[in-house]
């Protein structure tokens, strides 16, 4: 498998992680890593868990052995950096929103 590209690895980032904000995954709700790869493009597939290992290391978010394998989760305590995330979609701004 090649390295992934700096650009897939933000994209992915910001995918994955709006997936787990969306499911209010924190900590007690948690997705198993087969539903975080649904929707995903089939080029990026398998990159997913290098990026959800990645954001566990940066403490963004967690991840704990269940029966059927892992399930990953935000971090509560991360939640300014989350919602930073989340807020990054190109030209709009939350601040226009807000104002």
């Amino acid at each position: 498998m090649s390295k992934i590209k700096k650009s897939e690895y933000i994209k992915l980032s910001r995918t994955l992680v709006r997936k787990l904000y969306d499911e209010t995954c924190f900590g007690k709700g948690s997705l198993y890593i087969d539903n975080l790869k649904r929707g995903i493009p089939q080029e990026l597939v398998g990159y997913v868990e290098i990026v959800l290992n990645a954001l566990v290391k940066q403490s963004i978010c967690g991840k704990k052995r269940k029966e059927h394998g892992w399930k990953y989760f935000l971090n509560i305590k991360r939640l300014d950096k989350i919602r930073e995330i989340i807020k990054e979609k190109g030209s709009i701004s939350m601040l226009l929103v807000l104002l």
